[in-house]
């Protein structure tokens, strides 16, 4: 695929899709999801809340990175929605995701394709994006790239709703490791020294949160028309966020 002007080159996608494949992998991160580390139920309560109360009417969703759509399936059923497109390079993860999405009364499509290659070829559009930990494995520059290309595809009105680590405002990279470290550390006791080790290998190698001001401000940037913090964990680890386009 050739270099496009202001977006990110295929080799750096690759980069960042083989992080996600790897960490999905992982046995030790359906522990993690199993008993609530990341705080899915609250999240995909609070998302479901929103669609039912923000789209009455039919609406379309683009899942980036959408696993095998567990909690997202839960969260769509009932609402308003009419065609869902979800988008995975793990295929495994993508033949559970039709088992678990085969309930929606709605349109629905499964994709084996990187998320950024959907996003920047500008084909579709969708009423709501929804990206859950994974636009914090990139760079800041790419954050940008990737959110001038999400807004492209969002008609006025539309919304990219994102869960994400971010950065207390007085707070820099190597501080977050440190403090989020100590949280798995103490809150995490399902999982072994060697899990918690390797987590925290991936977090300290190819995470890259940001602050809540700093995403607002790219958000504007590039031509969202407000960021809203929608939750925040207790232990300030996580925001959900809403993005206005």
């Amino acid at each position: 695929m050739p270099e496009k002007e202001g977006l990110p080159l295929e080799r750096e996608v690759e980069q960042v899709e083989e992080v996600e494949a790897y960490f999905r992998q992982w046995q030790s991160y359906s522990k993690v999801v199993a008993h609530n580390y990341l705080h899915h139920r609250e999240v995909y309560a609070l998302l479901r809340q929103f669609l039912l109360h923000r789209l009455p009417h039919p609406f379309m969703l683009l899942d980036l990175g959408c696993g095998d759509a567990a909690f997202i399936a839960q969260a769509l059923a009932g609402t308003a929605i009419s065609r869902y497109l979800g988008v995975d390079l793990a295929r495994r993860a993508l033949d559970l995701a039709a088992k678990n999405l085969a309930g929606l009364r709605c349109e629905h499509q499964l994709q084996e394709r990187d998320y950024f290659a959907v996003v920047h070829e500008g084909s579709i559009t969708a009423d709501v994006i929804w990206l859950g930990l994974t636009f914090h494995h990139l760079p800041r520059p790419q954050k940008a790239k990737f959110l001038q290309a999400a807004r492209q595809i969002l008609p006025a009105g539309g919304y990219l709703l994102m869960y994400e680590p971010t950065l207390l405002e007085d707070e820099d990279r190597d501080g977050f490791l440190e403090r989020s470290g100590q949280i798995r550390q103490n809150s995490w006791p399902a999982l072994t020294a060697a899990e918690l080790e390797s987590i925290g290998d991936h977090i300290n190698n190819h995470d890259f949160p940001e602050k809540v001001s700093t995403l607002e401000e790219l958000a504007r940037e590039q031509g969202f028309s407000r960021l809203t913090a929608m939750f925040q964990d207790p232990d300030k680890v996580y925001t959900l966020m809403c993005l206005e386009a």
